[in-house]
């Protein structure tokens, strides 16, 4: 029977997508497994993080074996299904042997034989083989599980080394993969194997015990090759799980009922905007039948409890009981009870624990018991089937029974992840393996979890499946260093906005040593990015022209999926680097700086990079005595970054607030924060906006005087609740206060109370809005001093999921002003450092690069309006200012006019414009061409246009009618209009030109247009109103313009050059005017206007420039994974020499026999050291932990060898060891 149970398993794995990859676990553990088992040997790891240290080395095992099949050319996908078919095969056999090894041989017994195959297919074929146990670091430990048991089981009743070596090596055998987790997680079998041998066999406490304990001795030598690294690299583990799914989201599902099932892996329940997570074994949860019948197992194991007298009980229901304690973990999240608490505290509060977070990765022991449990039920039935139909019913429902348990298998799910490659992906991969060079390859844009539009989706990247070099692309969950991800992060979310300097990708790839940049664009779900990241890498000119591969409809606007280009100049032999100490940048920032350095003109020469914050005073002195330049930045933001999507960042923080996921490195000192100024503190409460972290709507934006700006809150109609309490620092009068709402599309307030404190006691006022977004609404408060004033949401409206909020919330008396305040730790050190330096402050080279925050290319995004900065210098300098300016967002439609010279009698001024473009302005419903009306410009309100309006005021003169034409497909049909602000009348109107009569003539100063309806499709535009001509000829300015004030004192900036631009709401350099400005020592003030919005900002101050320093040369004698040796092939005193891997302070490096100490922190990311050295002389630079790691691996092949002969001689040697039944028949006659 079981003969013919596996040809069904080997024939339906192999069916199951057929000649298809379905990788269970890293994916180039099948595609290149010789490669990837070779990468993993080492301590350190090249790819893809920029550099991490190892903490999977377990994989190496496991690759080393499938590279046997890809030698004789097994392709991978057959690799994966004969080791799938492998596994499940060993699984089986190892219940069948447990269950042989618990239960008395009784030959004559009529269940015994199928109480075997029961237990065989009750461990192989259940719903948690398919979800939680479906991956290889969890199926591999699962398979041989029952064989550790049994090595135990016969080593109890044969006490010897030889039963705890072989033990042993079936956990070695588990392999390290994932740090070892789920073999180390399995170990609380340990418990129902010691109840069963005490209880059940009479073994002596103490001698069960040796036995394990030897065993787990042999088993830590047999590990060390694993375990000695992921040790070493127990902080990228704990960072990784820590930046990934939390306990609480992990243990949401897995109830007692869900486990005893097989399931609760919380993947099989999740979902995001593409679907279901595991759309295919949904049968699980949403199938009734199927949900009855994988109760059939639980069901049949309470009947073992019931029905059958074997011993073997205790330990299928102890196994039972402590794996669905385990897998249950802290469930539920609401009301823990005392286990999942000690659970809870033990994960975050022990170091490391974090990593067993995922507590369902413990179901082989509870399925084990259940195993077990359904053998013993199935050996208690088979006697009781007295008559065919009995027989014949018992089999189907058998049959039944395994069909529910593996549904999805019968469907065609078997597998999760299918990841069928395209050929352009194998041609682009060919392409670049064949380049010369051991540099990098940098794939952009970055991603969260890939998900390709070919069927891939899974949390490792495809590069180190298909390339040779090492790989390196950003992942919005940071698996690396701290400072490779902060240096990937922000060029890589420039990108994604389209803001990126030209440039700033090739100096990125120099100073990562990649010689290759490949353009990536099948991901799903990322809709126009393809476009707009090909266009920046187009205009790159340090990168080649790009070579397309693939088909462009799945490239999302791009020309090809797969966009091949090569930097520029040199081919990269490694990824490190020597640069002239002379002339590097003291950075006042983070790798974050790197696009504002780029765009500053600044890397032009690829300096070495210093980052402030990792330097001490001595390096710090010595950086300034080696004539280095000092940059100020905003580079170093406090704010949370998305784990999920890449192009995502939350809002600035203050100093005070900790966020829970970021970039931003070293202390509060050394970034740059929030300051919130003024009279009154304001808080927020409630929800505010879900599915973060969102750069815009602070609640600040709603006090800035930008209407086009807001604070935002209540996405997915969760507005109810959301309130902000504003506390005047001293009580202040609030006669009037005025509420101007910023509804979300469909969605809307309806409903606020206002609360204040006055003397003590509450005055509340219930306020109630129209959906229009320009209708404020005014209550009055009190003309007694207000001590807080709270506005809470109580009802909103609308179906739309988009969020609601306030875009100004005018309070007499109440002022807030917020700024980004840059890092001050280093201003205030530099006097002491160039001091200890023997030079004069004065002279070293200084710049302040100031940045906001746009969020893209159209300077559309709310996040910073305008720049607003605070920053500290260290003396008096004299600067040349330059930088980009733009129109501001919030910018008046008459401010416009006013600004493009088309000052005169009439102003026109409207409630909105379409993405707040210029050209969509009141005025141009206004213009005219040759004297008749122009028809081809046009006013266009902002959707849902209901509620819009615009105003002309002019002349006075006799007004009686006038026309109104709308030229779109979209229109709007009714309007209310006043005239001089006086009652206003509701008017139909047409597409094309319609006439609004008024009541009666009237001498007309002003109209005002408010469209109250709408149809239609597509934007209104409303191309002439039949008033008064507005001016159409623009006159730039005649002289310098204020673009900003520093200090209060103004900014100018001759525009005339590029003024045309200007208007067109694009961004312009400038430069200011006058001979330079003089900023004294200490804190400084850069604000906005409300008309002209500065993009960024440079202030420099030259110096003493140090003198041109050629780039040292070298070249590589050595080179690998952990370590390398470089000679420099020209004089270097000093220079800077970057491993070119992510900083960890382990690595080490040496000039001769001189120790070169401590490594800096060099290009943003890198380790490398400070370096006075001749031609000829050899840099060695090495991993420190490799050493050991390599003796772990000498120790754990002798451990490998020692065991091994243990065996080999206790079988020569060794007598055959007891069943169940034979010990305890000798333990009778013992004991007689």
């Amino acid at each position: 029977m079981l003969a013919g149970l596996t040809v069904l398993l080997v024939v339906l794995v192999l069916a199951s997508d057929f000649g298809v990859l379905t990788p269970d676990t890293k994916p180039e553990i099948f595609l290149r497994p010789s490669q990837t088992a070779a990468r993993f040997a080492s301590a350190w790891l090249d790819t893809p993080n920029l550099g991490t240290s190892n903490y999977n080395t377990g994989i190496v095992p496991v690759a080393a074996l499938f590279s046997l099949f890809e030698v004789v050319g097994v392709p991978a996908w057959l690799i994966m299904r004969l080791w799938r078919i492998a596994l499940l095969v060993l699984a089986a056999w190892g219940a069948r042997l447990v269950l042989r090894e618990l239960v008395a041989d009784r030959p004559g017994s009529s269940g015994r034989a199928v109480a075997g195959v029961a237990a065989a297919v009750a461990y192989a074929a259940n719903p948690y083989v398919l979800i939680g146990g479906g991956t290889t670091p969890t199926l591999l430990p699962y398979a041989l599980l029952p064989w550790l048991v049994v090595c135990w089981l016969r080593g109890f009743r044969a006490p010897s080394w030889r039963w705890a070596a072989a033990g042993a090596l079936v956990l070695a055998a588990m392999s390290g993969l994932n740090a070892g987790i789920v073999p180390i997680i399995q170990l609380v079998v340990v418990i129902p194997v010691v109840v069963h041998a005490v209880l059940v066999e009479g073994h002596r406490f103490a001698s069960v015990a040796w036995l394990i304990l030897r065993t787990g001795l042999l088993y830590v030598v047999l590990s060390a090759y694993w375990l000695i690294p992921a040790v070493s690299a127990l902080g990228v583990g704990t960072a990784i799980a820590e930046a990934t799914e939390s306990t609480q989201a992990i243990n949401t599902v897995n109830s007692f009922p869900e486990v005893l099932r097989g399931l609760g892996m919380w993947t099989l329940y999740g979902a995001d905007a593409d679907g279901p997570f595991d759309p295919g074994r949904l049968s699980y949860v949403l199938g009734p039948v199927v949900i009855l019948l994988t109760f059939g197992a639980p069901v049949l194991a309470g009947l073992a409890v019931r029905l059958s007298r074997s011993p073997a009980r205790l330990f299928g229901a102890t196994c039972v009981l402590v794996g669905a304690l385990v897998m249950v973990g802290t469930f539920p999240n609401d009301d823990k009870s005392a286990w999942g608490r000690a659970v809870g505290a033990a994960i975050d509060g022990v170091p490391g624990l974090i990593a067993f977070r995922t507590t369902n990765k413990a179901g082989a022991v509870l399925e084990l018991g259940l195993a077990v449990l359904v053998a013993l039920a199935v050996a208690a039935i088979v006697p009781r089937l007295s008559t065919a139909t009995h027989r014949w019913v018992a089999g189907w429902t058998a049959v039944a029974l395994v069909a529910g348990a593996v549904a999805p298998a019968l469907s065609g799910d078997l597998f999760w992840v299918r990841m069928d490659v395209p050929a352009y992906w194998k041609q682009a991969a060919a392409a670049v393996n064949e380049r010369p060079g051991d540099g990098r390859v940098l794939m952009v844009p970055g991603t969260g979890v890939p998900a390709y539009s070919w069927g891939y989706s899974g949390p490792d990247e495809i590069g180190p499946s298909l390339f040779r070099k090492p790989f390196a692309f950003r992942s919005a969950s940071p698996s690396g260093g701290v400072y490779a991800a902060n240096l990937l992060a922000e060029v890589d979310r420039r990108l994604h906005q389209g803001t990126l300097p030209q440039g700033a990708v090739s100096t990125l790839a120099a100073y990562i040593g990649a010689g290759d940049v490949i353009g990536r664009y099948d991901v799903k779900g990322t809709g126009s990015v393809g476009a707009r990241v090909e266009d920046q890498l187009r205009e790159d000119p340090g990168l080649t022209l790009g070579q397309g591969y693939g088909p462009a409809a799945v490239a999302h606007g791009a020309q090809a999926p797969a966009m091949v280009r090569s930097v520029a100049g040199t081919v990269p032999s490694t990824s490190a680097a020597v640069r002239p100490a002379a002339g590097a940048l003291v950075v006042d920032g983070a790798g974050t700086a790197l696009p504002s350095l780029q765009s500053a003109g600044l890397l032009d020469d690829r300096p070495g990079l210093l980052l402030a914050g990792a330097l001490d005073d001595a390096q710090l002195a010595e950086a300034l005595r080696d004539e280095a330049r000092v940059v100020l930045t905003d580079g170093n933001p406090r704010r949370e970054w998305s784990n999920n999507n890449p192009a995502i960042a939350g809002p600035l923080l203050p100093a005070t607030v900790d966020p829970t996921a970021t970039r931003a490195l070293f202390t509060a000192a050394d970034q740059t924060v929030a300051v919130i100024r003024g009279n009154a503190r304001i808080e927020t409460r409630g929800q505010g906006l879900l599915f973060g972290p969102h750069a815009f709507g602070d609640v600040t934006q709603a006090f800035d005087g930008d209407r086009t700006t807001g604070w935002r809150f209540g996405n997915f109609g969760t507005g109810v609740g959301n309130e902000v309490v504003i506390t005047p620092r001293t009580p202040v009068a609030m006669p009037l206060i005025t509420l101007a709402p910023m509804q979300g599309g469909l969605a809307g307030i309806t409903d606020v109370r206002v609360t204040a404190v006055v003397d003590g006691a509450p005055v509340v006022k219930d306020l109630t809005f129209t959906p229009w977004n320009t209708f404020p609404v005014s209550a009055e408060i009190s003309d007694r001093p207000v001590s807080s004033l709270t506005i809470a949401v109580t009802g909103v409206d609308g179906p739309g999921a988009g969020p609601v909020g306030f875009s100004e919330i005018t309070v007499p008396g109440v002022t807030i002003d917020r700024a980004a305040a840059l890092p001050t730790r280093l201003p205030r050190r530099l006097a002491a450092a160039a001091t200890a330096a023997g030079v004069d402050l004065d002279e070293v080279p200084l710049d302040v690069i100031l940045r906001r925050s746009i969020g893209d290319a159209n300077g559309l995004s709310t996040e910073e309006p305008t720049l607003e900065r605070e920053f500290t210098l260290p003396d008096e300098r004299r600067f040349e200012a330059t930088g980009t300016v733009r129109l501001a967002g919030g910018v008046s439609d008459a401010a416009i006019d006013e600004l493009a010279g088309q000052k005169d009698d009439v102003v026109a001024q409207s409630s909105s414009r379409a993405f707040g473009n210029p050209n969509a302005r009141a005025s141009m419903a206004l213009d005219d061409s040759g004297g008749d009306p122009d028809e081809t410009t046009a006013w266009v309100p902002n959707e849902p246009v209901v509620g819009e309006w615009i105003s002309v005021d002019f002349p006075e003169r006799r007004l009686s009618s006038f026309t109104f034409t709308q030229d779109s497909t979209s229109w709007a049909t009714k309007a209310l209009v006043s005239v001089n602000d006086g009652e206003p009348t509701e008017v139909a109107l047409e597409q094309g030109t319609s006439r609004i009569t008024l009541p009666e003539a009237v001498d007309a100063h002003r109209v005002r247009i408010l469209l109250t309806e709408r149809t239609g499709s597509g934007f209104v535009r409303v191309t002439d109103i039949g008033l008064p001509r507005k001016t159409t000829t623009v006159t730039p300015p005649s002289g310098c313009v204020e673009v900003g004030t520093i200090d209060g004192r103004p900014l100018e900036a001759d525009l005339r050059e590029n003024f045309a631009y200007l208007l067109d709401g694009k961004a312009v350099p400038f430069e200011a005017c006058g001979a330079g400005l003089t900023l004294d020592e200490g804190r400084h003030r850069l604000s906005g206007l409300t008309t002209l919005a500065l993009d960024d900002l440079r202030l420099s101050s030259a110096g003493t420039p140090p003198p041109e320093v050629a780039a040292p040369t070298f070249e590589v004698v050595r080179h690998g994974t952990a370590s390398m040796d470089l000679r420099l092939t020209s004089g270097c005193s000093p220079c800077l020499v970057s491993s070119g891997q992510s900083y960890d302070e382990r690595w080490t490096a040496a000039l001769g026999a001189k120790d070169l100490g401590a490594p800096l922190v060099l290009d943003g990311y890198a380790s490398g050291w400070r370096v006075n050295a001749d031609p000829g002389d050899v840099i060695s630079i090495s991993f420190a932990p490799a050493r050991p790691a390599l003796g772990a691996w000498l120790v754990s092949g002798a451990a490998l060898v020692a065991c091994l002969l243990v065996l080999l001689l206790g079988a020569r040697g060794g007598t055959l060891p007891m069943r169940a039944s034979q010990w305890r028949d000798r333990r009778r006659k013992d004991v007689a």
